[in-house]
């Protein structure tokens, strides 16, 4: 039972401390432990603009768990003068919110879907890689569309002159993972619009990628639309976990292969 505890509490990454102090108008609110959890209310938070994913998606069963049980993993924040020194270009979308939300998108928008008025967060003073950090952490947890991962691995050989070798070394996949994910970006943009509303497949996606965009065509394209093609469901498989490891790796096994709805859906079997 003692490590079963343990293993809820590393998920969990403790119980949120107390609620955000009031402050001033114009003024930062006073949080600033990064070690414990404390709460945020929601209309003090704003979307990262960095963020790869596009859609919010299976939002469903997560606002389900958040109405029970409420946010039981804390988002990741950064105070609002952070990360405009690090992204000024963002001023205008941010808006005046104190915090920007760098890593818990879903849980986010599961909690405005549930109704909270105040979610827990971890606040970091360090903006300058959020859109690295970012794609890591959703790539990690199959987050993303194929498409997705290509758009923001291509954004990062933009913005920091990596490599493909180096853009894989970073985020922990082989360089053939991220040649074929940017093979993808050879697609011509109203094609890319069809991969990404499921009007084509992944794999014919790539075949026509490898075409003369003036020879790129949906398969079987006479002038009317194809069916919707079906988005596969995900399969996250069988996770392998020593059963002499500690709390630790267990949960550092999970976090990596599970996407973050699981984890809450973990904690909840956990806590009864």
């Amino acid at each position: 039972m003692g490590r079963r505890t343990d293993l809820s509490s590393l998920l969990s990454s403790g119980a949120p401390a107390t609620a955000t102090e009031t402050a001033g108008e114009g003024t930062q609110p006073a949080v600033r432990d990064t070690t414990h959890p404390v709460t945020v209310a929601l209309a003090d938070l704003a979307e990262n603009p960095d963020n790869p994913r596009h859609e919010l998606r299976d939002l469903d069963g997560l606002t389900e768990t958040v109405r029970e049980r409420g946010v039981l993993q804390a988002l990741g924040v950064v105070p609002r003068a952070v990360f405009l020194a690090a992204h000024p270009h963002h001023e205008d979308v941010v808006g005046r919110a104190p915090y920007i939300v760098l890593h818990g998108h879903r849980r986010l928008a599961a909690a405005r879907m549930a109704g909270l008025d105040e979610v827990p967060v971890l606040v970091r003073e360090d903006a300058s890689r959020t859109d690295e950090d970012a794609l890591i952490e959703n790539v990690q947890r199959d987050d993303l569309t194929e498409l997705e991962q290509a758009q923001a691995i291509q954004g990062l050989i933009k913005s920091y002159g990596y490599s493909q070798r180096q853009v894989a070394a970073r985020i922990g996949k082989t360089q053939g993972f991220v040649s074929q994910r940017l093979s993808l970006m050879k697609l011509r943009e109203d094609l890319q619009e069809a991969l990404a509303d499921g009007r084509v497949s992944v794999e014919d996606a790539r075949r026509i990628a490898r075409l003369p965009q003036e020879e790129q065509a949906l398969p079987g394209d006479t002038g009317t639309p194809p069916p919707t093609v079906p988005k596969a469901r995900r399969d996250y498989g069988v996770i392998k976990i020593d059963s002499r490891g500690t709390p630790e790796e267990v949960v550092e096994s999970l976090r990596r292969h599970l996407a973050p709805a699981a984890l809450d859906r973990i904690l909840e079997l956990l806590a009864r």
